[in-house]
């Protein structure tokens, strides 16, 4: 049965990724939002994310991820995610339709 997830990750020491959530959490949906408060950048991967492997997303912008969920491909899975940031204590907000 589909749900809903939403959450904040604080990057609390830039250069350092932080997972979105350690619970195994499968998705259809996931929706970034890198509020304006923030003072740069945030990156978005793997646990190796870091500014100089991944695309900038600068404050102020979203970025959505859609899943396939079929006998040919697996859903996303939310605690694969991790986000590092420019500067410490910069967040994103994050909304999920799990599976």
């Amino acid at each position: 049965m589909a749900g809903i997830v939403h959450g904040r990750v604080t990057v609390a020491s830039a250069g350092t990724a932080v997972r979105f959530t350690t619970s195994p959490t499968p998705l259809k949906y996931l929706l970034i939002d890198v509020p304006s408060g923030n003072t740069g950048s945030v990156y978005i991967g793997d646990s190796t994310v870091a500014s100089n492997n991944s695309p900038a997303i600068a404050r102020g912008t979203t970025r959505e991820f859609t899943f396939r969920h079929d006998a040919e491909e697996s859903p996303g899975e939310l605690s694969d995610f991790y986000v590092d940031a420019a500067n410490t204590s910069d967040v994103i907000n994050y909304f999920a339709v799990t599976i």
